[in-house]
């Protein structure tokens, strides 16, 4: 267990704080992993107290909202944050499941690659989206948010879940490849801008770009089969009316060109 001994002047960013890491790790070398803040290098045990060695579970404990890079790189394991998390929380996770009880910062689950993310609260810019000049971004495993997310959430993805039980920002799965959006709350302007073959289903009413175009109304049986898992996985509260209800089917992006689809709920 890491508990942060005392309140942060600025953001702490760690590295090495996941579970397949810390499997290997006595106490003494956990308490040694690097750690900066601001232009100075520190150590992690300087700002957390640390409790257990040898082991792929992990506790993070304390007010870290300002600190970043917990669970990035994770490979396996788990990892539970007991608070809010500052940036790029589980960036580039590969395998396990990283639990956080609060809200995320941005560029949460950066470039996955696999493994669980499950976020209790809020989620900032850039969720499972691509690192900065990245081609790609989330190339598997599964994001879920409880509450809203920002801008550009699922940008560039190839693959993967990502789903936010709350509104979302503009650009939610711009320029996707593959992957699935599935969007309980309202989704900003631009959906699925760009989109080469993405879906987002989304659960109330959606506006997609003038680059869509309108297919058909239906019962896509892959929506029910999702939602389902959604529930039984991570206790999603779903309307049996979103498991049963019919969906608008909107294809795009023509100025790609590309086959994504945004499925809207008919409301019954």
């Amino acid at each position: 267990m890491l508990t942060l001994r005392a309140a942060l002047d600025g953001a702490l960013e760690v590295e090495g704080v996941a579970g397949n890491h810390f499997a290997t790790l006595s106490e003494r070398e956990i308490a040694a992993l690097p750690v900066w803040i601001g232009a100075r290098t520190a150590r992690l045990g300087d700002f957390f107290e640390v409790t257990g060695e040898r082991s792929s579970t992990i506790r993070v404990v304390g007010d870290i909202a300002h600190v970043n890079g917990l669970g990035a790189g994770m490979s396996a394991g788990e990892l539970t944050i007991e608070s809010d998390a500052g940036a790029r929380v589980g960036a580039r996770m590969t395998g396990g499941r990283l639990n956080v009880l609060g809200n995320v910062g941005d560029d949460a689950g950066m470039s996955m690659g696999g493994g669980v993310l499950n976020v209790r609260g809020r989620a900032g810019d850039r969720l499972g989206a691509a690192a900065p000049g990245a081609s790609k971004g989330m190339t598997g495993g599964e994001i879920v948010v409880a509450g809203s997310a920002g801008t550009d959430a699922g940008a560039r993805a190839r693959r993967g879940l990502i789903v936010v039980g709350g509104d979302v920002g503009r650009d939610a799965a711009r320029a996707t490849i593959a992957g699935t959006l599935v969007v309980f709350g309202r989704t900003g302007p631009d959906p699925g801008r760009a989109s080469k073959r993405g879906s987002i289903s989304a659960l109330v009413e959606i506006a997609p770009p003038a680059t869509y175009w309108y297919a058909c109304t239906y019962q896509p049986p892959h929506v029910r089969l999702t939602l389902t898992y959604l529930h039984r996985q991570y206790g999603l509260a779903v309307d049996a009316r979103l498991m049963d209800g019919r969906y608008r089917r909107y294809c795009g992006d023509s100025g790609t060109p590309g086959r994504g689809e945004i499925l809207e709920w008919v409301a019954s």
